[in-house]
This record gives structure tokens, sequence and C-alpha cells, in this order.
């Protein structure tokens, strides 16, 4: 299902959600670390986020200039990784 923004702006939603991911990973939170990831990349299998608005708005969010070839690599050896974990996690009921 789509993003149904009312509140805030597709740029606002990406800005908090990429604060939050750093938060987490700086805080040393991995399970909500690989939450977050999971969501994301829940969102892009499903098709309700394209890898080019993911890459754009981590570009955004953390001052990088990913390329798409890039930014593949590091969904596949990253956010493909903590999703994975997420799920084992939520398997074995270890939250």
């Amino acid at each position: 299902m789509a993003l149904n923004l009312i509140h805030q702006t597709g740029a606002e939603f990406a800005a908090r959600y990429w604060m939050r991911v750093r938060a987490a990973r700086n805080a040393g939170k991995k399970a909500e670390f690989c939450r977050l990831l999971y969501w994301l990349e829940k969102m892009l299998v499903t098709g309700d986020l394209t890898d080019a608005q993911a890459r754009a708005s981590f570009n955004a969010a953390f001052g990088r200039s990913l390329t798409a070839p890039q930014w593949t690599a590091m969904r596949a050896a990253r956010i493909k990784v903590a999703h994975d974990r997420y799920a084992a996690m939520l398997a074995e009921g270890n939250l």
C-alpha cells in the first residue's frame, strides 16, 4: 500500500525516517535499526517505493551522491541483510 501522508510531505517523512535509522545505528539499537530497514526493503519489494526514490532520499539525508549501481550494491549488502536479520528475529520471536 502506497504511503498516504497527511501531516507531512514525502520529503519530510524521508528525512525523519533516515534520521531514525541513523539514530538507531548510532545508539546500537540493532533490533530498531533492522526493523526500519526491514520496512524499507518491504516497501521496495512491493513497489510502494522505487529504488530511485529511496536512493534520492538517502542521498539527501546523508549528503551523498550514490549512483544506481552503488545503491543496488548497498541495498544488497546492508539493507537486505538487515531485513533478513529482522525476519529471523520475528520468526524466533526474539524481540
